[in-house]
């Protein structure tokens, strides 16, 4: 049976705060990439993420990765740029152990830059895993911690999946560790579902930080990760250009305009809206990802529109367009006629001749650009579908160099 809000729950949609935001754009980007960016090469968009407003950016789970960022956070205190911002590591109980030696070494004077974000805390729970790592980690000197408790939600919340959330979240708080971050770690989850579950969370713990890791794999990553705020959770998870997983996971640059409009606020300040639609398109250009052109807020060109008497948002007065474009479907006389009254002609008679040959010869033209375009995007398609095909090492393509690696080794003599 599914679980129901609890008495008295009252959502809030509009005209509040939460404390925070988190940007995943980092870590699963690198994830998602298929090919390996140098950190050296992201500087530029960890620099427009710092710019942007976030102050809570998960920078990796890797195993090179922490000294990364403690190389990152040398640099960027040697810029002055760092200012409260948080760099967390996601830091998963069942492959952390190799990782230790660089956390031992990471430079004491940055640790305070770091969050920990503890992964998989059952794993290993006959031997107490969990609270002995967070304990190794309090001992080196890393203060700030949370955990991320990952699920396979179905379509409501059950009393046993409920209950299997809380006994982890007490474990958490036995530890001191009051953030919490509920992971729909499949895309699962369905809204009506997410709102039950954030109001049920925020009723049974008041004290605790509470945000939603959303992925959208069935197109509800923004729906639940405002419902998750709208029912009492007071952080927020994204990516910039949707940049997560798979299907993603809600865009900064849109739950920036969704703020904006809804007069939701964040404490320490609010997101730069000049600057995310900038850092959106920086993080496809740093890791090698085909511009997406209709993506909402910061599509390559989501900001064009149809000119004429077809385009509805015009009609509305309700038009964000920054440029305009003609094709056949704009190709009406009204929209034609205007064109020659905007120049100046006057004679309604010499308008409606002039509309009528400037079609004709448009209509040959867009012709001639569609034959020549259709071409050239499918030399264009190719090339993309090959980009994200040639050189990357899927599965099977990895097993077969670790078979060609064994043989060769095989073949070399053994030092005596």
């Amino acid at each position: 049976m599914g679980m129901t809000f609890p008495a008295g729950h009252k959502p809030r949609f509009s005209n509040f705060s939460i404390d925070g935001v988190l940007d995943e754009t980092l870590r699963e980007g690198a994830e998602r990439c298929m090919f390996s960016i140098p950190t050296i090469d992201k500087l530029p968009l960890i620099r427009s993420i710092m710019k942007s407003g976030v102050r809570d950016l998960v920078f990796g789970s890797g195993p090179d990765d922490p000294d990364d960022l403690a190389a990152v956070l040398a640099r960027l205190e040697g810029e002055h740029t760092i200012d409260g911002q948080k760099f967390s590591f996601i830091l998963l109980l069942n492959c952390f152990e190799p990782l230790m030696v660089q956390f031992e070494r990471f430079p004491e004077a940055l640790r305070r830059h770091v969050t920990i974000s503890f992964g998989m805390i059952t794993h290993d729970s006959e031997h107490d895993l969990f609270e002995k790592t967070v304990d190794r980690f309090r001992r080196l000197g890393f203060d700030s911690l949370r955990v991320s408790l990952l699920n396979n939600f179905g379509g409501e919340i059950g009393e046993a999946a409920y209950a299997n959330i809380t006994r982890q979240i007490d474990r958490s708080r036995a530890l001191g560790i009051e953030t919490v971050r509920i992971n729909d770690s499949l895309g699962t989850i369905y809204p009506e579902a997410m709102a039950v579950l954030a109001a049920n969370l925020r009723h049974d713990y008041p004290e605790t930080n509470f945000c939603l890791h959303a992925h959208n794999d069935r197109g509800f990553g923004l729906q639940n990760a405002l419902a998750s705020i709208y029912h009492g959770f007071n952080l927020i998870e994204g990516g910039f250009a949707e940049f997560g997983n798979r299907s993603g996971l809600p865009a900064i640059e849109l739950l920036c305009k969704i703020f904006a409009e809804k007069n939701i606020h964040i404490t320490g300040g609010d997101l730069n809206d000049e600057t995310v639609s900038e850092t959106a398109r920086l993080a496809e250009e740093t890791f090698l990802l085909v511009p997406s052109l209709f993506r909402p807020a910061s599509g390559h060109i989501v900001d064009c529109e149809n000119m004429g008497v077809t385009n509805i948002p015009d009609y509305l007065g309700a038009s964000s367009a920054s440029r305009y474009f003609l094709n056949r479907i704009g190709l009406h006389m009204p929209t034609l006629e205007r064109l020659f009254h905007d120049l100046g002609v006057n004679d309604q008679g010499s308008i409606s001749e002039m509309a009528t040959g400037f079609r004709d010869h448009l209509e040959g033209l867009m012709h001639e650009v569609t034959v020549r375009k259709a071409f050239e995007y499918r030399a264009l398609r190719r090339m993309v579908e090959t980009f994200y095909d040639d050189d990357v090492l899927f599965s099977d393509r990895v097993y077969t160099m670790a078979r060609q690696f064994l043989d060769g080794r095989g073949a070399r003599p053994v030092a005596a």
